[in-house]
Order: structure tokens, then C-alpha cells, then sequence
């Protein structure tokens, strides 16, 4: 099954109530990618796994308050990547069992 590479950025506020969707939002990307810097995500998915993610991520922010970005990047772009201090953007192996 295909995949592309997504980097998922989010800006959620600074208080109660925003901090609860923060932490949820947190949790949701962990489950489909790589955690690489504060509020960012590297993600390999197919297009189920991506079609999946955006629903869940549209129920639960607010969009008068946060902001989430997806860029969809080619093969070409994960392998264009500049990186410093930390490893360069790579698809993890899935072993089924």
C-alpha cells in the first residue's frame, strides 16, 4: 500500500480549555506519526490512514481558535529534507503479526 509523507503543524492557545484539545491533539498525531518538534509531526500514511486523521482532527479543534496545517510532501521532498541535529524523516517498518 502507498504512502506519502505529511507534516502536520499545530498552533492551539495558551489556556484551559485549549490545553485539554492541545493534549488530545497531541495524543491523535502521536498514533499516526513521529513527534519531531513541539507542535509538529512527521507522518507516512495511506490515503485511508490520511482521510481518517482529518476527520478526527476536524471534530476536535476549534477553528476560530486553533490552527492546523497538513503539507502533503512527495518522495521527492523526504528525500530533499535538510536536517540539523536530528535524524532525517524516514517511514518506520509496520511488522503484522
Amino acid at each position: 500500500m502507498s504512502t506519502l509523507f505529511y507534516l502536520v503543524i499545530y498552533d492551539v492557545p495558551d489556556n484551559k480549555a485549549a490545553n485539554k484539545r492541545r493534549t488530545k491533539l497531541h495524543k491523535l498525531l502521536s498514533g499516526y506519526g513521529t513527534w519531531t518538534q513541539y507542535s509538529v509531526f512527521e507522518c507516512f500514511l495511506t490515503a485511508v490512514q490520511f482521510a481518517k486523521l482529518t476527520v478526527q482532527v476536524e471534530n476536535l479543534m476549534k477553528p476560530a481558535e486553533d490552527s492546523v496545517r497538513i503539507y502533503v510532501l512527495d518522495a521527492g521532498s523526504v528525500r530533499k529534507t535538510i536536517t540539523y541535529g536530528s535524524e532525517q524523516p524516514r517511514q518506520q517498518d509496520t511488522i503484522i503479526l
